[in-house]
């Protein structure tokens, strides 16, 4: 069945957002016991399985099973929440007249950031939606989550009246029951963390 879909358009006054680039955020409440035994499994992992190397600059990141390597229930509550929250971000920028497909996969990792860790500016092809849930972190030690505008053409002019050059970066400041969803053609990176307990957090495509 073919999904047909309306573009939502944002307006500020009097001013048409035309091709703004949605991140959706999601805040988790009363997840600490949930968290805490994801950190467990994931940190026994890392202890016990080498490190794949992608975007990270130091650090250890999982393969792309962690969904079934962490088992349940945790799995399935973290692939509902990611689903949930690509729907959401869906319905921001569209709106739908047909079902969403049925048929939907997620890869998802893990990543373990130490003192000192960052991840380059990467993007995730061949998929619409990417995100990142928060397990665990020290407040206010830097490891900010960041993205690049994706118009790169806006970026060609240096004019003084030129915007766009001063909002090329936008950072986010995550902290654990967070979850962002992004499309994954937006490039993003992590700035180095500084905390000295591990940075922890899981990503996703949605496939």
């Amino acid at each position: 069945m073919k999904i047909t879909m309306k573009p939502r358009l944002l307006q500020v006054k009097n001013t048409l957002m035309a091709f703004s680039t949605p991140i959706h955020q999601a805040r988790y409440d009363n997840m600490a016991d949930f968290n805490a035994e994801l950190a467990k499994r994931i940190l026994k992992m890392s202890s016990e399985i080498p490190s794949k190397y992608n975007s990270n600059d130091g650090g250890w990141q999982s393969d792309r099973e962690i969904l079934t390597k962490l088992g349940e229930p945790y799995g399935s509550q973290l692939a509902q929440m990611f689903i949930d929250n690509v729907r959401a971000a869906v319905g921001s920028v569209v709106e739908m007249t047909e079902p969403e497909p049925a048929r939907i996969s997620i890869d998802a990792w893990a990543n373990v950031n130490q003192k000192g860790n960052s991840n380059a500016l990467h993007i995730h092809p061949g998929c619409p939606w990417s995100g990142s849930y928060y397990v665990a972190m020290e407040p206010n030690c830097a490891g900010e989550i960041y993205f690049q505008d994706p118009r790169t053409t806006a970026l060609m002019n240096n004019h003084p009246l030129n915007p766009f050059n001063a909002t090329n970066h936008v950072s986010i400041k995550p902290e654990p029951g967070m979850m962002l969803i992004f499309p994954s053609f937006v490039f993003h990176g992590v700035k180095p963390y500084l905390g000295n307990s591990p940075r922890i957090m899981i990503a996703f495509n949605l496939r």
